[in-house]
């Protein structure tokens, strides 16, 4: 495409942009005047100079977006990487460490903040800008985020989702210096600038943004960039062995080859979205080239406030908070001012006295408690004026119109940190729980401002992909990238970009989840959690919590040898009074046998006795019998030696 015809499309694109967001634009000036306190209209203030009145301005819009801006600065969270499964938590570790320095590097969630303030409540949009920065690091340069308010850029009139996935063109202008223009513009384009020079004549773009020369110096250079989305061809190889696919980058003999030798793998021809930049300084086109940070994609992630996109008028498909609010704040200041008017245009207190009708004049002005006016005739002659009363149904409908102010946006009392009665005592669970219910109406907008941070999670993961050297990444992370790192299509099916708690390094975000964790009962040590505790003198509290570990084991060990010993004495104990058991138990054994040898004996002497012996002696061994019967250490076992 020549250079005449890349203009062309700028100045197409440039004027249907322009000419379907005019009322917009005019919209967004209209609340931000509103908001910052000059909400009068030039009809009205001529109105009131006519009466000599003040043009006096009682900003209720003011308290309401700081009140929401507020809560979301208060209540910020870390953008970190999750891993998709638990294979792949080295890498995502890695690009979360990595992540958390670079958006705290480079202010990144204060500069969110201030996209959301200037785009969700106030204006309606913002837009958020990654770029690569060469100026300190000319080998991988620096990740850089830039806020771009409304009145700088101008969208494709046919977009519609809200990650600019379906936005044709953007068109955006920078007043920059020469040198500013050199260190964005590619090394090979920077001779170009030698030749140009200001112009010092307006072309009459852009004229809702604050982008005059004047104050802000007449060297400055109108800085245009024209990106518009491309589609090129992409071969694809895939092996239906194994369905993995991959594209292919080289030419087509190389491709040959690679077929010849690899028969089994297929070719398919589809078309790659890409994004092409066209740079223009002073209306000349300087540079065009594919988009310089390695994306594919725009730059810019657009923070929002309502969009409606299937309303076709842009004055009202875009709107921020304090749309809603001008008509109410309009009506307060009409009242008030009224009110006032009506007491400064008439005489509050004094008096009314004829000539000559007071002793002392001066005393008339007096002012104070028990002040005396010396009259010389009739009293009628002089009368005191009395102040005149506001109609009550203004201070009515004044307090009516601050309640709308408060309520019509979607807050209330509670959000301010106050009941709605005075007098009614609120715990302080409740009270947070309305907040919440209270914050329930502006859902919506916070959850767009998630989705753009998720949104800058993802580029910012190409950017650090497709820039970062694994050098520059040990440096920051202070060891070797994993293996995956460097994979284009992790962050997409590997690991995903989440909300976390915001600390300044992720060292803080893991001592937080390490006490979540404690909290909730895990079996975590102390000492990991004061490994990771970030405190002054961490060193000191080791030194001192090692040395009462030591002391603490050292006495646990004490008591267990003592234990030990005592349960040694017992055992030895145990096995003596077994022993003596035994002994007692072999012992009547002995005694059992002896007495049972004992009988046997006497049997046999008897057996020998002739019969006229034993009728001499059966007297004497029933005598015996029944002894033994009857003896106490009878054997239940042992049966009598005769029956």
């Amino acid at each position: 495409m020549s250079d005449n015809d890349i203009k062309k499309d700028f100045a197409q694109a440039y004027e249907r942009a322009h000419a379907y967001w005019a009322p917009f634009l005019s919209e967004a000036k209209t609340d931000l005047s509103v908001m910052l306190g000059d909400q009068w209209d030039a009809s009205a203030k001529k109105y009131l100079e006519k009466q000599r009145r003040s043009a006096l301005v009682f900003n209720k819009v003011r308290r309401v977006v700081k009140l929401i801006e507020g809560y979301q600065r208060k209540n910020r969270l870390a953008l970190k990487v999750d891993p998709v499964e638990g294979s792949d938590q080295t890498t995502a570790t890695q690009l979360s460490a990595l992540c958390q320095w670079q958006m705290q590097s480079c202010n990144a969630y204060h500069i969110m903040s201030d996209a959301f303030a200037g785009g969700a409540l106030k204006t309606g949009i913002n837009l958020v800008n990654l770029y690569v920065d060469y100026s300190h690091d000319p080998l991988n340069g620096d990740i850089k985020i830039k806020r771009v308010p409304y009145n700088r850029f101008l969208l494709d009139p046919a977009f519609s989702e809200r990650d600019l996935s379906d936005c044709g063109y953007i068109c955006r202008r920078e007043l920059l210096s020469k040198d500013a223009i050199r260190a964005i513009l590619p090394a090979s384009k920077r001779h170009m600038m030698d030749k140009l020079k200001p112009k010092g004549v307006a072309d009459g773009k852009y004229e809702y943004g604050a982008l005059a020369r004047g104050s802000a110096g007449d060297n400055l250079f109108r800085y245009d960039e024209f990106w518009t989305r491309t589609h090129k061809p992409l071969t694809i190889l895939l092996d239906p062995s194994t369905g993995q696919s991959l594209p292919w980058k080289g030419d087509a003999p190389a491709l040959e080859r690679l077929l010849s030798s690899h028969p089994h793998l297929k070719i398919l021809e589809t078309m790659r979205r890409s994004v092409e930049l066209a740079v223009f300084v002073e209306d000349q086109l300087i540079h065009q080239g594919p988009e310089p940070g390695g994306l594919e994609d725009f730059p810019f992630v657009p923070i929002l406030g309502f969009f409606e996109p299937e309303y076709d008028q842009a004055s009202w498909k875009l709107q921020g908070i304090v749309r809603c609010m001008r008509d109410p704040q309009t009506e307060v200041n009409k009242r008030r001012s009224k009110m006032l008017d009506i007491i400064d245009s008439q005489i509050s207190t004094g008096w009314k006295a004829r000539e000559n009708s007071v002793v002392n004049p001066e005393a008339l002005y007096q002012s104070g408690q028990g002040q005396v006016v010396w009259m010389k005739g009739d009293m009628d002659q002089a009368q005191r004026l009395l102040p005149p009363d506001i109609p009550a149904g203004l201070m009515q409908l004044s307090e009516t119109l601050d309640r709308d102010i408060m309520e019509i946006p979607g807050a209330n009392s509670e959000l301010f940190g106050m009941a709605e009665s005075d007098t009614m005592q609120v715990a302080g669970i409740l009270a947070k729980m309305r907040q919440a219910a209270g914050l329930t109406i502006l859902q919506d907008i916070f959850d767009n401002y998630r989705l753009a941070k998720k949104l800058v999670g993802h580029k910012l993961i190409k950017l650090i992909q497709a820039n970062y050297t694994p050098q520059k990444v040990a440096r920051i992370l202070g060891q070797q990238p994993s293996r995956e790192f460097f994979t284009g299509d992790f962050g997409k099916y590997d690991a995903i970009p989440v909300e976390g708690v915001l600390s300044d390094t992720q060292r803080q975000m893991y001592f937080a989840q390490l006490v979540s964790l404690k909290q909730m009962g895990a079996p975590i040590p102390w000492k990991a959690i004061l490994d990771a505790a970030p405190i002054e003198d961490k060193g000191r509290l080791q030194t001192m919590v090692e040395a009462e570990e030591q002391a603490r084991t050292k006495a646990s060990q004490s008591q267990a040898a003592l234990a030990r010993v005592q349960e040694e004495l017992a055992r030895a104990r145990i096995r003596s009074d077994l022993a003596g058991a035994a002994q007692k138990q072999t012992q009547a054994r002995k005694n059992l046998t002896a007495e049972a040898g004992e009988r046997v004996r006497t049997a046999r002497d008897i057996a020998e006795m002739d019969r006229d012996q034993l009728r001499q002696a059966m007297p004497i061994i029933r005598t015996m019998q029944k002894e033994a019967n009857h003896a106490p250490d009878h054997h239940p076992g042992t049966r009598p030696v005769f029956p």
